[in-house]
């Protein structure tokens, strides 16, 4: 071998030796960028707080879909394995259990759950159907109490007034007065507190055909039948 070919082999050597620990450094750097850095899809700039942010404005995120038994056959889920049930109660449901005794929870922000028991105090609880107690005869209802309101003038009263107990605490005579309009079912209850009378005015039905209260703290019913026939009874005179 050529004295010149020696040396170009040495300096081929002392250039490639460099470049390999250049390469394996950016391979390296790129191993633990890809291991600590966020994963973007459909976007280039994934939030910092996510590990994966999954971004579009006409699509959806769609998590896996199977039925109440395929969930309950998925082997060892783990706490927090989160899938949507389509059927019975659809929706999603989250593992809160561990990976040996799953305890699947509807996902569900309308209701809070302590125990057995479940609470809803955001707004309103209807139904359209019946509802119904364990035993007619030991169930009943707890947490409930009347609604008072006092008025010590001439009264008129409006649907709002729906399950109240209105008290007079007048000492003078006042007129209570009922319009039509009422909703079907409407009633209250009208207590007579202070010394005045109370008389009622509008049209309804009474058997014995009085006006009036009968006395300081005797009790008046109003309710409403439906087709304008309202009945006040009670504790009443003329």
């Amino acid at each position: 071998m050529a004295q010149n070919d020696s040396f170009f082999i040495k300096m081929d050597y002392f250039w490639l030796a460099p470049m390999k620990n250049v390469i394996l450094l950016i391979f390296t750097l790129f191993l633990i960028s890809s291991t600590s850095a966020q994963t973007g899809i459909g976007t280039t700039a994934p939030n910092a707080s996510a590990k994966l942010e999954v971004a579009s404005t006409d699509k959806g995120f769609l998590l896996p879909r199977m039925t109440a038994t395929q969930r309950g056959n998925i082997p060892s889920p783990a706490n927090g394995l989160l899938v949507y049930q389509t059927d019975g109660v659809a929706g999603f449901y989250v593992n809160t259990g561990t990976a040996a005794a799953p305890a699947w929870t509807r996902v569900n922000m309308d209701w809070t759950r302590t125990g057995n028991d479940i609470a809803y105090t955001a707004g309103n609880i209807s139904t359209t159907g019946t509802l119904t107690g364990g035993n007619s005869s030991t169930s009943s209802l707890s947490g409930f109490a009347a609604n008072v309101a006092s008025i010590a003038a001439n009264y008129s009263i409006t649907a709002a007034d729906n399950g109240k107990v209105i008290q007079s605490t007048s000492a003078a005579a006042i007129t209570v007065t009922i319009p039509t309009g009422l909703p079907t079912g409407f009633n209250c209850t009208v207590v007579q507190m202070g010394a005045g009378q109370i008389s009622f005015s509008g049209t309804y039905l009474n058997r014995g055909g009085f006006t009036k209260s009968a006395s300081q703290y005797s009790v008046i019913s109003i309710l409403h039948l439906g087709s304008n026939s309202i009945i006040v009874t009670g504790e009443m005179s003329n």
